[in-house]
């Protein structure tokens, strides 16, 4: 199996350079440090308010929830070997999240065991406390799960800093079971993502990102929101299906307050006839910054905002307007498989974003979704979000 020959490939080289660091130390005993293990703290809370409404509907759904209630412990034991570990406790379940040690080296990148976020996308690689709307764009569901328990490997340093790559082999358990396996005979997720930075002029807050994604995996139904997360699923399954395989583009740019962000992904499912089944799915989103702050980038990602003048000192925070379309598409063998499921569902979403300072924000988004439903019409989402982050 080529995934597993290149991780242990990976494991040697990891190996290798833990050795030599060893035998550096050894050489030189008067550079023994006695490192003492850290900790930190972390917690981000996210409590949303969801109104719901078909055009033709005469009632809605109305509802409020705890979004993400996370907390976290992160520290190191080593120079070069840091932790995590990261639970959710939202709707009263626990539910892991990062749960890794990482092995960390200035040439050969960093090396991760345990629950760790796949690197599937762009979207998904930016964290939910910086994501510029309340939910990521309908494509994200063509993966399992944001986190995959098993090996990773990152490296955001190639090229001085210019590029990066990324690649893990997960399971398929699920996360509220400490993503237990017993059927990795059934097939494991193998991804693999590189980008580069085509421009980063920190001096000017101008970055134009580039990235290639791709990974494969055992069978499984498609199920999605049409981003919000209190309304109910689209299901679509695949007779015979196989294997999934994922290719995906991203594109990024800030210029300034002004930010553009899109990603194309398409999906195949193999299946026993070899008659293949197709999803495909996009999105695109601008947004700015009218107090005049931007998006830092930083290992082919997003981060956290600082407003110019955050209320602790007497300033307005920041606010930021955005808007996105998304879009995602089944093919035709899908329909025949699927009856009344959408051929397409369409998204276009309105959101202002109010950062009070860097770890508090209040976030409304407004999403119309076209689903072709002509008996119930378009459905209308007001989306309301408090957030803060420790």
């Amino acid at each position: 199996m080529k995934p597993i020959k290149v991780l242990t490939a990976l494991a040697i080289a990891a190996l290798t350079s833990f050795n030599a660091t060893a035998q550096d130390t050894n050489n030189n005993e008067s550079k023994i440090i006695n490192f003492k293990p850290t900790v930190k703290i972390n917690g981000r809370i996210q409590y949303d308010y969801e109104f719901l409404k078909r055009d033709n509907e005469q009632g809605g759904l109305n509802e409020n929830e705890f979004r993400r209630v996370h907390f976290s412990a992160t520290g190191n034991v080593a120079k070069n070997i840091k932790y995590k570990i990261e639970t959710d406790f939202s709707h009263g379940q626990l539910g892991f999240r990062d749960v890794y040690l990482k092995y960390t080296t200035k040439k050969s990148g960093n090396f991760v065991i345990g629950s760790y976020t796949e690197p599937t996308s762009l979207n998904i690689a930016t964290s939910s406390k910086y994501i510029t709307f309340n939910e990521r764009a309908m494509l994200i569901s063509l993966q399992n799960f944001r986190w995959g328990s098993g090996l990773h490997y990152e490296n955001f340093g190639l090229f001085n800093g210019k590029a990066s790559f990324q690649m893990a082999l997960t399971n398929n358990g699920f996360n509220d079971e400490g993503f237990a396996d017993s059927s990795l005979e059934n097939g494991m997720n193998f991804i693999v993502r590189t980008t580069a930075n085509l421009l980063n002029n920190k001096e000017k807050n101008q970055v134009v990102h580039l990235g290639l994604n791709y990974d494969n995996r055992p069978y499984k139904d498609l199920k999605f929101r049409p981003e919000n997360h209190l309304g109910s699923k689209y299901h679509y399954i695949f007779p015979n299906g196989d294997k999934r395989n994922d290719l995906g583009l991203e594109l990024a740019t800030t210029l300034g307050s002004l930010s553009i962000q899109g990603e194309y992904k398409t999906q195949n499912i193999t299946n026993t006839t070899n008659s293949n089944y197709k999803m495909t799915s996009y999105y695109a989103f601008a947004s700015y910054f009218i107090t005049g702050e931007h998006r830092p980038y930083k290992n082919a990602s997003f981060g956290r905002v600082k407003p110019k003048k955050d209320i602790d000192n007497g300033g307005f925070g920041a606010i930021e307007v955005a808007a996105r379309y998304s879009n995602m598409n089944a093919s035709q063998n899908v329909l025949d498989a699927n009856l009344g499921i959408p051929r397409d569902v369409n998204n276009i979403s309105l959101g202002v974003n109010w950062y009070l300072n860097s770890h508090a924000r209040l976030m409304y988004n407004y999403v119309i979704t076209d689903d072709a439903n002509v008996a119930l019409g378009n459905l209308n989402q007001h989306l309301i979000r408090v957030q803060l982050d420790f």
